[in-house]
């Protein structure tokens, strides 16, 4: 910790897009598959983080809960871990674009849609979750960050706890719609009402808003919390940043994202050999041993409510 810090928890979680394959220009797999689930998963990705502590937070697509294989390779995975919801809009009714996933994009922003319209595909996602795994989501992050004021009203409307859309110092642009996160909060906060940018009381039963954890930079795109996005060094320094400028605070979050195409080779524009999913992984477990090494706690997403509700 900082010297003279009032840091008295740092909490790190890990939220990664649950999808499936795709293929370096980051179109869906032609024929779909689903390697990054049957494979990176219990193979991979929870052998690493169960070798360092971590709890990660899987958030499910709705590709990977209507495929069978999937859902089983899910329902049987070993160790600690949370399951929660990640919408690609065009998949799923009302309006779904997309009945046949295979070699197509996502562009649309969920709040690009009606609110009432963007409510029926999440409490669709929702129920699908439920069919599928046995119990409801509480974790959420919308596909391509295209999250609104109307998303964080109808998420705690079905149930949801937190939702890690939030980009902090970035502005998302797609067809349909625009995002601003530029002004928004750095660490965990209970939104506005209205907002999704914005702090607002912390009422109860109000959703938590965790930002994928950043640092910003003078005239560049700022650096993610990320492996392949940074490497180790950078990392640490991310952490380090957030340390410092929230030392007053009692609870430190950092959130690492990234997707789960990214440990299978060529299923995404980020490795793609074998050697690079190995140094992929072995950043991912250095980073996140150091936090551990600096006093961090591992938790899932949703936990994080009740914490800053305190906090």
């Amino acid at each position: 910790m900082i010297n003279g810090s009032k840091i008295e928890k740092l909490v790190v979680s890990v939220s990664i897009d649950t999808e499936c394959d795709h293929d370096p220009a980051w179109i869906r797999s032609n024929p779909l598959a689903f390697d990054s689930i049957n494979e990176g998963l219990p193979n991979r990705l929870q052998p690493a983080f169960e070798a360092v502590g971590a709890i990660p937070t899987y958030l499910l697509t709705v590709e990977v809960l209507e495929d069978s294989q999937s859902v089983q390779t899910l329902r049987k995975l070993a160790g600690n871990y949370e399951y929660g919801t990640h919408l690609h809009a065009a998949f799923i009714e009302p309006e779904k674009k997309f009945h046949d996933y295979a070699g197509v994009d996502s562009p649309d922003f969920q709040c690009s849609y009606a609110p009432d319209v963007e409510y029926q595909k999440l409490a669709n996602l929702t129920r699908l979750f439920e069919q599928q795994l046995g119990y409801s989501p509480t974790s959420f992050r919308a596909g391509r960050y295209g999250a609104s004021a109307d998303s964080i009203n109808s998420l705690q409307k079905l149930g949801y706890k937190v939702d890690t859309s939030v980009t902090p110092y970035i502005r998302w642009r797609e067809p349909n719609a625009v995002v601003d996160f530029r002004k928004s909060p750095e660490q965990p906060y209970f939104p506005a009402p209205g907002s999704i940018s914005s702090a607002g009381p912390c009422t109860p039963g109000r959703l938590l808003e965790v930002p994928v954890t950043v640092k910003p930079r003078l005239f560049r795109d700022p650096r993610w919390f990320r492996p392949w996005f940074a490497s180790v060094e950078q990392m640490k320094e991310i952490v380090r940043y957030q340390m410092k400028k929230h030392r007053n605070e009692r609870v430190l979050s950092i959130n690492m994202m990234f997707h789960s195409m990214e440990v299978i080779e060529k299923a995404s524009p980020y490795p793609q050999s074998a050697d690079d999913v190995k140094r992929f992984i072995d950043d991912m477990q250095a980073a996140l041993q150091w936090c551990a090494e600096e006093g961090g706690q591992f938790v899932p997403l949703s936990a994080l409510n009740d914490l800053f509700q305190t906090a």
